[in-house]
């Protein structure tokens, strides 16, 4: 149970992130501060951590 709740939540902070990224780069009309692409750039960062270490113990086991 606990590794299905993992991968939800990596796979939703991956595509919240990449979302949220993308959106600022390409619909906001005035100049985004680095700050702002801080935000979904963290959440991507952290999602493909979450997967990555669910991914190489997934591996290592089999």
């Amino acid at each position: 149970m606990r590794k299905i709740i993992s991968l939800v939540l990596g796979t939703v902070l991956v595509v919240a992130g990449a979302y949220g990224f993308l959106y600022l780069l390409f619909f906001t009309v005035n100049p985004v501060k680095i700050l702002y692409f801080m935000v979904p750039g963290g959440l991507f960062a952290i999602g493909i951590v979450i997967l990555w270490e669910d991914i190489t113990e997934f591996l290592r086991r089999n």
